[in-house]
């Protein structure tokens, strides 16, 4: 275990020279998104689990950065999905999206010596997801966790990354002795432009 830390550590100090983005520099990345992967509303209750494939969808979103070191970024964002229709269900009409709202750190790497690309960079995000649910009958708002982990590349303040992300929440029903958990995951490719304040 020891090890292995101190080998991580020599790494992170042998690459930490190449990252690159001025300390106290800020930034404001806004991003369109597409679900790649179809989204799948996994639901679990006591020993019994069911899954509800969904159509892919767009998402829009913007994050907000202040560099606390010159390679490292931390800050908020907020990300809207837009509803997404189940698919091959019985549930005709019902239709899921969700807002999330979370902390997040982003890790830049300069590589502009390759002149393709000017930086790789990774996502780290934690907050709060509100996941919307309306079949036309009924629609309620459900409020639980949500994280995302992610990478990206940049090219003269255009970025594209690749994100992958999770709400999930628990829902308690009065006649159940098991609550209903819920999990939604998505992957998604988002494109974007970085504005530099």
């Amino acid at each position: 275990m020891k090890k292995g830390l101190l080998a991580l550590l020599l790494a992170v100090a042998l690459v930490a020279p190449v990252f690159a983005t001025d300390k106290g520099a800020m930034e404001i990345d806004a991003k369109l998104g597409y679900i790649i992967e179809p989204l799948e509303l996994a639901t679990e209750h006591g020993k019994y689990k069911y899954a509800y494939p969904q159509e892919s969808t767009f998402s829009l979103g913007a994050d907000f950065y202040y560099y606390l070191l010159d390679n490292i970024g931390a800050g908020i964002g907020i990300n809207y999905v837009f509803d997404s229709k189940f698919v091959d269900t019985g549930y005709d009409g019902a239709k899921l999206g969700a807002t999330n709202i979370y902390l997040s750190v982003k890790p830049v790497l300069d590589v502009n010596e390759n002149k393709i690309i000017d930086k790789v960079y990774f996502l780290g995000q934690l907050g709060l997801g509100i996941t919307r649910y309306d079949d036309g009958w009924c629609d309620f708002s459900q409020s639980g966790l949500y994280w995302g982990i992610g990478a990206g590349v940049e090219k003269c303040n255009v970025i594209i990354e690749l994100l992958y992300s999770v709400n999930y929440w628990v829902h308690s029903e009065k006649d159940w002795s098991d609550d209903y958990t819920y999990t939604n995951r998505r992957l998604a490719i988002n494109v974007g432009y970085k504005f530099n304040i």
